[in-house]
């Protein structure tokens, strides 16, 4: 009786043991899937992104103005035009409060004029450079040579990110995906173990049983008294 106990009591354990190896290990696989979908997903949407899908103020070439709103734009705004203008064509001047304009270093490229960093910049855009120091609330007067659009810097810091969390996301996805298949390998290989032992050990304690019903010559003298 104590062997099928104590049999019986390790079986469950093994049978725990491998339920929770292979819950992990579909749990981890599961996470990789998800993770490297996600991450492909925030870098292909950081990739599609133009300045048109976060204007903050848009303006042709000359003279306009306009109030600043800090509120999910942030004190700097980056200052893009189409890739057909040159680098070193293009004049902005800003006047009000403490704003100033910083412009991009302009290289020569092939024969063309292009900011420095022009190869980050999305697909038929360029970065020309970012006005500094705005105020929330205050109206500022801008003159450009070229038609421009104004876009929030903590929209370009939100891009950023999704990309660093999306590439992130797709070198950690592949890790999860193989751990988990360890883990599901290293559980079919218990259960399987699991499954050969409760065989062996059933039978044993069968032939235990009539061994020992063999041996006692008791009831054979109890009855023949």
């Amino acid at each position: 009786m104590h062997c099928l106990y104590f049999t019986h009591l390790r079986g469950i354990f093994m049978n725990t043991g491998t339920k929770v190896t292979v819950g992990i290990g579909a749990f981890m696989l599961i996470g990789g899937i998800l993770a490297t979908v996600m991450g492909a997903g925030a870098i292909g949407g950081a990739e599609d992104w133009r300045p048109t899908d976060d204007i903050f103020w848009e303006g042709e070439s000359g003279t306009d103005s306009f109030v600043h709103v800090k509120e999910g734009v942030g004190t700097d705004l980056v200052v893009f035009v189409t890739d057909d203008i040159r680098c070193d064509d293009f004049t902005l001047e800003i006047q009000g409060g403490e704003a100033w304009w910083k412009a991009d270093t302009c290289i020569d490229v092939e024969g063309r004029s292009l900011p420095m960093g022009y190869a980050d910049d999305p697909e038929g855009w360029l970065h020309l450079g970012t006005i500094v120091e705005l105020e929330d609330g205050v109206e500022y007067t801008i003159t450009t040579s070229h038609d421009v659009v104004l876009v929030g810097w903590e929209v370009i810091e939100g891009l950023f990110g999704d990309f660093l969390g999306g590439l992130a996301a797709i070198c950690g996805g592949p890790t999860f995906l193989c751990c988990g298949l360890i883990f599901l390998l290293i559980g079919i290989v218990m259960a399987l173990t699991q499954k050969g032992n409760e065989k062996t050990e059933t039978r044993i304690e069968i032939n235990q049983e009539i061994d020992s019903v063999k041996g006692d010559k008791n009831w054979y003298d109890d009855a023949s008294s």
